[in-house]
């Protein structure tokens, strides 16, 4: 089964973009797919990040602990985590 995060954020979000960096960073050791959600797009995705992005979702669940300072480490193990609940 593919793995896959959901992540929403909006174009010219430094906080988004760092995450991002972060996640790419990672990426390649955990082997999921990214998906990347521009809450602009969609007014329900926009109600419901408007004020919390950047927003991680896995298997249909928000990710808690994490943030755009999150280190590599940090959000690895989270990810972890995520793919096995």
């Amino acid at each position: 089964m593919q793995r896959t995060v959901v992540f929403y954020s909006k174009p010219g979000c430094c906080l988004c973009d760092a995450l991002e960096a972060t996640l790419r960073r990672v990426q390649p050791d955990l082997g999921f797919a990214l998906e990347k959600r521009d809450i602009l797009i969609h007014p329900e995705w926009f109600a419901d990040f408007q004020y919390t992005i950047p927003v991680l979702e896995v298997n249909g669940r928000t990710l808690t602990g994490i943030s755009h300072r999150s280190t590599a480490a940090q959000l690895a193990a989270v990810l972890e985590r995520a793919f096995v609940a």
